[in-house]
């Protein structure tokens, strides 16, 4: 899976992978859901229909499958799919309900952790929270949108420090880059922009192709469709396709997923229900000590 923080880039990645027949699924992670909306043109999961907000806190828990929705305005080439996990109601109110986890991070990871997909990408949110930190647990590689100028090395600077975090905080392996993808810029550059370009190449990442700024990307978010599909031959589908080709190649080369290791994660909710359960069975010595079983027990030494 892959992570990236500027809606148009997953959307259009997502997008030529599927193109190119793989089977393809879109986690719009930012709780304002551009990708959603804006980009794909598909609705809110109702409020009362299984939702990633209430998969990611476990008020709700069944399978990944009841999450997904289809794409239907995408070109798919054979065997290909573009489906999404669509933004939902609640998503606003994650970052406090997360951050009473014991281990915040792994809950993305659990909730897609059976997703039959060969690729999996996350749209984040602008903000390095605790949402960041679920996307940065689950992937394989991350996807970087940058403008050339001082804000995206800044920027950087602080992604790498969050991924340095994330790496030790849930005991994961490092985490690698699959490539910066230059935006938001016209040519011929100015000075200015070539120096903050040269400058962001200076950290040593793959520098992928430039997708340019246009109207055409308005235009097909109008219609609820990727460029890809909107306008094919246009300088940014090809670019997506570029992006996408990479992305493959990285796909070949991926190790075999390691297990989420989330079995001793302690949810307030799950622990109040059971209190519940037991309290109602009998008020006797032995429900009384199955209650003391239930308290989370606090490591010794």
């Amino acid at each position: 899976m892959q992570i990236t923080s500027v809606v148009a880039l997953t959307v259009g990645a997502a997008a030529a992978l599927a193109e190119r027949g793989r089977r393809v699924l879109l986690i719009d992670l930012d709780p304002q859901g551009h990708a959603t909306t804006e980009m794909l043109g598909l609705p809110e999961a109702p409020p009362q229909a299984p939702s990633l907000a209430k998969a990611l806190t476990k008020t709700w828990k069944g399978p990944v499958e009841e999450l997904i929705v289809s794409h239907p305005r995408s070109n798919i080439g054979p065997g290909g799919a573009l489906d999404v996990i669509p933004t939902s109601p609640g998503m606003f109110d994650l970052i406090r309900r997360l951050d009473s986890f014991r281990v915040p991070g792994w809950q993305l990871a659990r909730v897609i952790q059976f997703a039959n997909y060969d690729h999996v990408l996350i749209d984040c949110p602008p903000a390095l929270d605790v949402l960041t930190n679920n996307a940065l647990a689950a992937t394989h590689g991350i996807l970087v949108p940058v403008q050339p100028d001082r804000t995206s090395i800044r920027a950087l600077r602080l992604l790498n420090d969050q991924l340095a975090y994330v790496q030790q905080a849930v005991d994961r392996d490092p985490i690698p880059y699959f490539g910066v993808v230059p935006g938001l810029y016209r040519r011929p550059m100015s000075t200015y922009a070539t120096a903050a370009l040269q400058e962001l190449t200076n950290f040593g990442y793959p520098l992928l192709p430039h997708v340019p700024l246009g109207v055409v990307m308005n235009e097909a978010a109008a219609h609820g469709m990727p460029v890809t599909t909107f306008a094919p031959e246009t300088t940014q589908a090809v670019a997506f396709r570029q992006i996408a080709e990479v992305l493959d190649e990285h796909l070949a080369r991926r190790p075999a997923p390691a297990p989420v290791p989330i079995a001793d994660e302690f949810v307030f909710e799950d622990f109040i229900t059971s209190v519940a359960q037991t309290r109602n069975e009998n008020d006797n010595g032995a429900a009384r000590k199955k209650l003391y079983d239930l308290l989370p027990k606090k490591p010794r030494g």
